[in-house]
Order: C-alpha cells, then structure tokens, then sequence
C-alpha cells in the first residue's frame, strides 16, 4: 500500500510523489466567448485574466509517508478541483419567474441540494478556497439579490418581534436546525435605497445577519449600470454603499461583488474599479465579482478562476438553471467538487493535476492520488 503526501509547495516547486504520475498541460477555458441574458440583453462580462503557469519540477521518488487521516479515498474518491455552484436568488414570490422562486420551491430546491450531498458555504470560505464540508459532500454557495423584504421580513406579534417563518433567513434558519450538516450560510446583496423593505428594523436586520454567520454584499448605492460609468462614478457607486452600511453596522465587511444587471466596466483602465477603489475614504476590496451567471464555476485555485467574472446559477427551472445543473449532476456525478472533509487540504486525483494554480493554495497541502496507489 502506497499512499504519499505533498507539503510545502515553496516558490513554485511541484513534487510529483505517485508512480506513473505525468506532467500534464495547463487547461484554460476562455469565457470570454459566453455573454449571459439579463430579460434577454447580452450582458457585458469581465475578462478572464489569464493564469500564470507553473513550471513542474520532477524530483526522485520519495519514500513512503503515511496520511494523517481515516477518509477511505477508495469510497469517497473526493476530487477538490470540480465544479462548484453559486446560486443567485431574488426574492420569493407566488409563482417561478427567472428570477422568483415561491416559497414551496425555495424549500424543495434546499431539501434537493442537502439529499444530493451539497452543503451550504459563506462566500468567505469560497474566496478563501477552505471548505469546512463533510468528507463526501459538495459545497454550495447561496446569494440573494436585491434586498427583498421576502428574504428577510420581520412579523409584528404581541409578543414582539418574529422572523417570518415563510421569508428567506427564517427558511434557512429552519433547515438548519433540522439539518446541521446541510451548514447556516448565505450572502445578501445589497443596495442602499431600503433593503429587506422595513426601514426601522434595518439595523436589527443587519445585526442579526451577522451574529448569524450570513455576509452581507456589495450591489452599488443605487443600483448602478457599472458599464455606463467612469472610475470616479464606480467608485462612489461601491465606495459609498460600504461607507452607507458601515455606518448601520461597523462590523459588516463588504468583500465581494454582484454586478447590478450582470454589467462590468467595459474599458480595460476601468475594470480594476470592480474590484477595488475608494470613495470619501472608505475603501473596498472584493475579493470575488459575480456575474449573473448561467454555469457552475471553479474553486479559487483552479486554474481557470477569473476573481473578476464568476459564474452563477440562476434559481429556477429552465434549460441551464438550478433544476437543470440538479439533474446533469445526478447523471454525471464526476463533475463535482467532492470534498475530502479536511479543511487545510486539497485532494485531487493524479488525472487533474494540470487543473491547480499552485501559485493560489497558499498554506493549504495538496494531495493527489490514483486509487491504484491507495
């Protein structure tokens, strides 16, 4: 039994440890050739920016060295370079529209993910590339757009105040409890005009998402078509809706970005402004831009991840949305990320090898294996 663990991937060094193990080429996918309908207009995209490559350096086998861990890889065969989804949702509604979803089907969509194996994770985890997922599970991020007052409404009682068990925090906050391996987290994208629809409880709003473990992201102060705007106006579009919610809530940290319409800036000099800027000296730095989406994407350390132009699924039905990508996985299983259930860890079989930028698992340990070896 052979089983071989790679550490410490210092300035670019690859140890390549499994017998018949070979160099394979870089793969990169060029999205830039996909635009994305938003009411069926073309959506103008961020560029892919191309990732660097790493030269492989072979060295002699080394000995033996045994795994500190008790996942059975035969079993679980997990491959963390598969595909991830980020699910964008809007609001919830009485009947599906691309972008509603009633609340029967908000609740059927969660039960679908936590039975075909996903468990939910914070945007942070994912730009992070650290997955805190059991052994055998995919993770799945959810963002909500726009603030509706169905994703977090609160219900007057004479007892006080109560989250509305039919809107979005308080179905997720349900599912939880009766699922704990499922997770507890999503991201709301938010503007300045009047998010979740009740004015004076915005604050408390705000303060419980994130006692909770919810984010709270960045969607411009009104709204902005970003692709109409010059540096100064990205920036005060950005700029001003961080310093507009750190004013209700100092510990909220904005770090990441859903384009309103799915629109970037087009001119090359402007696109850096999508990912950070300042405005009336507050900063922003988003760490991932979300497109509108259309497709599962790549982990952080994937090659092929572009932090300016992340894909989304949208919620809904149709040909290339959630129902759909559900169905395509129960029939090509293979082309998840199946998690290995270890946080600081990347596994991979041999065969992906090409798909990791070495240059961005930071402190994380990679390690590849062929079930032959195990």
């Amino acid at each position: 039994m052979k089983k071989t663990l790679l550490r410490g991937w210092l300035l670019g060094l690859i140890v390549i440890a499994l017998a018949g193990c070979g160099n394979g080429g870089v793969v990169t996918a060029d999205l830039n050739d996909v635009t994305e309908p938003v009411d069926n207009v073309p959506v103008s995209e961020v560029p892919v920016e191309e990732a660097p490559v790493v030269e492989s350096t072979v060295t002699e086998e080394p000995e033996d060295v045994e795994v500190v861990s008790d996942l059975d890889y035969e079993q679980i065969r997990p491959d963390e370079s598969g595909e991830i989804m980020i699910v964008m949702y809007h609001n919830l509604s009485e009947k599906n529209t691309t972008y509603s979803r009633t609340i029967d089907s908000f609740k059927s969509d969660l039960q679908r993910l936590y039975d075909m194996g996903f468990s939910a994770v914070s945007m942070r985890d994912y730009s992070d590339g650290k997955f805190d997922v059991e052994a055998g599970r995919t993770p799945v991020v959810l963002t909500f757009d726009d603030g509706h007052r169905s994703n977090f409404n609160y219900l007057e009682t004479d007892d006080g105040l109560m989250i509305d068990p039919d809107c979005v925090v308080g179905i997720l906050d349900a599912f939880y409890e009766e699922n704990t391996s499922f997770g507890k987290a999503a991201v709301f994208y938010l503007n300045a005009g009047n998010p979740f629809g009740q004015p004076k409880y915005i604050e408390q709003k705000l303060l419980y998402l994130h006692e909770q473990g919810y984010e709270i992201g960045n969607h411009a102060y009104n709204h902005e078509n970003l692709s109409e705007l010059d540096a100064d106006g990205i920036q005060k579009a950005l700029g001003k809706n961080v310093q507009h919610f750190n004013k209700l809530n100092q510990d909220l940290v904005m770090e990441s970005l859903a384009l309103p319409y799915g629109k970037g800036p087009q001119n090359e000099a402007l696109k850096i402004y999508a990912l950070n800027g300042r405005y009336d000296g507050f900063e922003y730095n988003n760490r991932t831009v979300l497109r509108v989406g259309w497709k599962p994407y790549v982990p952080v350390y994937h090659m092929d991840f572009n932090e300016g132009g992340v894909h989304r699924v949208q919620s809904g039905d149709a040909d290339m949305q959630l129902t759909w990508w559900l169905d395509e996985y129960e029939k090509n299983p293979h082309r998840r990320f199946i998690s290995d259930g270890l946080e600081n860890r990347i596994s991979i079989p041999s065969e992906h090898l090409d798909r990791i930028n070495l240059d961005a698992i930071s402190d994380k340990e990679l390690f590849e294996y062929t079930l032959e070896d195990l």
